[in-house]
């Protein structure tokens, strides 16, 4: 099924969370990317990559394991879906991701992202 993506934000994790990051995130997850999708049926549901992004707005390296799958993930979207530049910059280009088509999947009542 297709999804097209309806909005995005870039925050950083304590304008989310002010006391506490959610158990599971590492000391370098600095940052989260919240994607709007709209599937072709009309459902509409978010996917939030969190990651850790450096000062010129490209992916840093995290020094935990959960903390790198989950750049890894951010990653390989980007590279499906997005563009194919290792040096890509987010921070510049995020608000272009508006209106591209990903491919998801229903799973239990949500869908996630074919990576």
């Amino acid at each position: 099924m297709k999804a097209v993506i309806k909005d995005i934000k870039l925050m950083r994790i304590n304008q989310i969370w002010k006391k506490h990051k959610p158990q599971g995130l590492g000391f370098s997850d600095n940052d989260v990317i919240i994607i709007y999708l709209e599937t072709e049926d009309g459902s509409m549901f978010t996917k939030d990559f969190y990651c850790r992004l450096k000062g010129d707005g490209t992916l840093g390296h995290s020094v935990t394991k959960g903390s790198e799958k989950r750049q890894t993930e951010l990653q390989n979207f980007i590279k499906k879906y997005i563009s194919r530049d290792e040096r890509y910059n987010i921070r510049e280009n995020v608000k272009a991701w508006k209106g591209k088509e990903v491919e998801v999947e229903k799973i239990n009542n949500g869908f996630v992202i074919k990576i």
